[in-house]
């Protein structure tokens, strides 16, 4: 192995640690006044473990009478252990009348493969002081339970009884050792470890660059990897699936086709675990094109590729998609699972369909999977984006032990549906239940909430919330804060928390900045912000240009606004919408040149809804033109039949020209007609809680 030394020295150093000599590199046993047993238990007493307290192992090791026929019964033993099946395993194991070192070593692995690290490590310790000494398998059954654990003392401990035991040249020991040095975090052991080996074989190679991948050193992986393959190396598959995930890490398209590439060229692509590895590789890459591709070209297809390729259409939003391919796998007798049914629910929330939501709803109850609690949650978003908040309350009180996302997901739907008291009661209770401190998501939800109260001293105290829970550098949250401040009216502590952001702002930074010094009356100031966001590199969106068009028609600003507006479509090619258009009707109405703004509202008639001739209907009332008005009224009537607003508008016009009869007669008529205005309501704030 001493060819690998410069790629060694090349990829990674830490202190010349890779360099060192092979013997000083790690600290290994040297006392000879010790026998094995007793320099076990030195280490013993140093971990903080519970599995190595012997007098509370979980096996009974009392011998039993009838003679048991030991090949059949380590066979068996296995068995149960390959199925899960544990306490099975534990009785057989107890029945053993004479344990050798091959059914401990069974027992070993089989707690560790299983997840049981502690009891693996409780197991190795009762071998021991048995006065057995352990082989290979052995070896190998406790690395794994010491890579579970994730305790780099103890992976030392046991490195030293290999060295002790003479299984140090094992390559199969040897590379679970390096294997569960990456996983406790040391690579640098790992890697010189794997230096050692005289012979690695494939196994050995693909676990050294997952150990790289695991510890987040990706481009290492990588160039690792390219070096074996120089080195004669013939990747399998799982050679295939580690060195995927770390391409997918470093986001690199390039790298991700040329992986690809590799795949069809040695046939793994026919492997469906690799399939279903390149197709969440393009997933993560938001290729939808290519993941359809790869999808549809798939010989054989298995359930994680049913859910991933839902997943994926779930993330686009085309919900419809989503649902043809569940009815797909279903027409393919696939048997849909947890993450099946989340993606269902998921692609129904999108659609708002609640009578199906029901059915699917129905369809958790029947397969007995109403207690999951990913589901639980994933139901209450759903109901709360149909709009049936009563459903919602009543799965989200069904929950014995409601989680983070639980309350977060009830307070989003209550805020989501305009219940703002009901979601800050709902985070009230979420505190004083004394629940997992907030996270990003529950701290906008409830910052949205408060904005939407214009609950200012609510707005202070989640902001020092969001400070206390590590929250400062999350730009979501920095951005509701600047959204809440602006609604409560405070553009000042708005311009502060976007001035602190620094190089975290980014478009919707800019365009809730300049929406709230818009819709404060502070339209000149909004007009210098969107010019320096312009200077500084930042390219305005769709909501840039609606809201510095608000702004400059609230503002009087005319002319600047009729530049922005040229410039959108001109210079940065955004596709004005109906709100854009909206906004340019409103700023000639409110400068009184109506009859620019009625031209344009009537070559806007197709395809527009009636918000452009509410803002030309406005712009009469305030300039007192009676008969424009009227035919604006009309044309909102047609588009919008069931609304109050212009009969009021149009009432106003008439009042304000002395046509008080008239004014009169429409508001009769419009109430005989069941068209009623909803009267408006004013309250005192008294939503001041304590959060802390």
């Amino acid at each position: 192995m001493g060819c690998f030394s410069p790629l060694c020295r090349m990829l990674i150093t830490e202190n010349n640690c890779l360099t060192r000599n092979r013997n000083t590199y790690i600290s290994l046993p040297t006392s000879h006044q010790h026998s094995t047993i007793y320099m076990l238990l030195s280490k013993i007493k140093r971990s903080p473990f519970i599995y190595f307290q012997f007098n509370k192992c979980s096996i009974s090791y009392k011998p039993q009478a009838p003679c048991i026929d030991p090949y059949n019964s380590s066979k068996l033993l296995s068995n149960h252990f390959k199925s899960g099946k544990i306490k099975e395993a534990e009785n057989l194991f107890d029945e053993i009348p004479e344990k050798n070192v091959v059914s401990w070593s069974i027992v070993i692995h089989g707690y560790s493969i299983n997840g049981f690290h502690e009891k693996s490590m409780k197991a190795f310790s009762h071998m021991m002081l048995s006065g057995l000494l352990p082989n290979s398998f052995t070896m190998v059954g406790v690395l794994v339970a010491a890579a579970g654990l994730q305790n780099l003392e103890l992976a030392r401990s046991i490195h030293g009884l290999m060295v002790k035991f003479g299984l140090e040249s094992d390559v199969i020991v040897g590379t679970a050792m390096l294997d569960a040095y990456a996983k406790c975090g040391n690579i640098f052991y790992s890697y010189k470890l794997f230096e050692g080996l005289k012979n690695p074989y494939l196994v050995s190679c693909n676990a050294i660059v997952a150990g790289f991948i695991n510890n987040k050193l990706f481009q290492q992986a990588v160039l690792l990897f390219n070096f074996f393959r120089g080195s004669g190396l013939v990747p399998n598959a799982v050679t295939m699936l580690t060195v995927i995930r770390g391409c997918v890490a470093l986001g690199s398209r390039a790298l991700c086709e040329l992986i690809h590439g590799l795949t069809i060229k040695l046939g793994l692509i026919l492997d469906v675990s690799v399939n279903n590895s390149v197709l969440d590789m393009y997933s993560c890459l938001m290729d939808l094109d290519a993941a359809i591709q790869i999808f549809r070209e798939m010989e054989c297809k298995d359930l994680i590729s049913w859910t991933r390729m839902m997943g994926l259409f779930v993330d686009f939003e085309y919900a419809g998609d989503a649902l043809k391919i569940f009815r797909e796998m279903r027409k393919s007798r696939i048997i849909c699972d947890t993450v099946a049914l989340l993606n269902l629910i998921s692609a129904n929330a999108i659609f708002g369909d609640l009578k199906r939501g029901k059915q699917f709803h129905a369809q958790v109850v029947l397969g007995g999977l109403q207690s999951e609690l990913r589901l639980s949650n994933s139901i209450i978003a759903m109901y709360s984006k149909c709009g049936d908040l009563d459903s919602s309350r009543s799965v989200f009180n069904q929950i014995t032990e409601k989680s983070l996302v639980s309350w977060t997901a009830i307070i989003s739907g209550y805020v989501q549906n305009g219940c703002a008291r009901e979601a800050l009661k709902q985070f009230i209770k979420m505190r004083q239940e004394k629940t997992d401190s907030v996270d990003s998501i529950t701290l906008v939800s409830i910052l949205t909430a408060s904005g939407e109260l214009a609950a200012l001293e609510i707005c202070l105290q989640l902001h020092g919330l969001a400070f206390e829970a590590g929250f400062p550098r999350y730009r979501s949250v920095q951005n509701c804060l600047i959204s809440s401040y602006s609604k409560c009216g405070n553009v000042d502590l708005a311009y502060i928390v976007f001035e602190e952001m620094g190089f975290l702002r980014d478009v919707v930074s800019w365009n809730t900045i300049i929406y709230g010094y818009g819709v404060n009356g502070h339209g000149e100031t909004a007009l210098a912000l969107y010019h320096k966001m312009t200077e500084t590199g930042e390219v305005p969106d769709s909501s840039t240009y609606l809201s510095i068009l608000n702004a400059c028609s609230h503002a009087g600003l005319t002319n600047d606004g009729l530049v922005i507006f040229n410039q959108m479509i001109e210079e940065n090619k955004v596709k004005p919408s109906q709100e854009h258009y909206g906004c340019v009707v409103d700023l000639l109405a409110r400068a009184g040149c109506l009859s620019d703004a009625s031209g344009l509202a009537g070559k806007l008639l197709e395809g527009m809804g009636p918000n452009i001739w509410r803002a030309l209907l406005s712009g009469c009332v305030l300039h007192g033109n009676v008969e424009l008005a009227e035919l604006a009224a009309k044309k909102v009537s047609e588009l919008d039949p069931g609304e109050s607003g212009q009969v009021v508008l149009l009432s106003n016009a008439y009042a304000s020209v002395g046509r008080f009869q008239d004014a009169e007669a429409l508001r009769s008529g419009s109430q005989k007609k069941g068209i009623i205005k909803i009267p408006g309501i004013s309250f005192l704030n008294s939503t001041s809680r304590d959060f802390g």
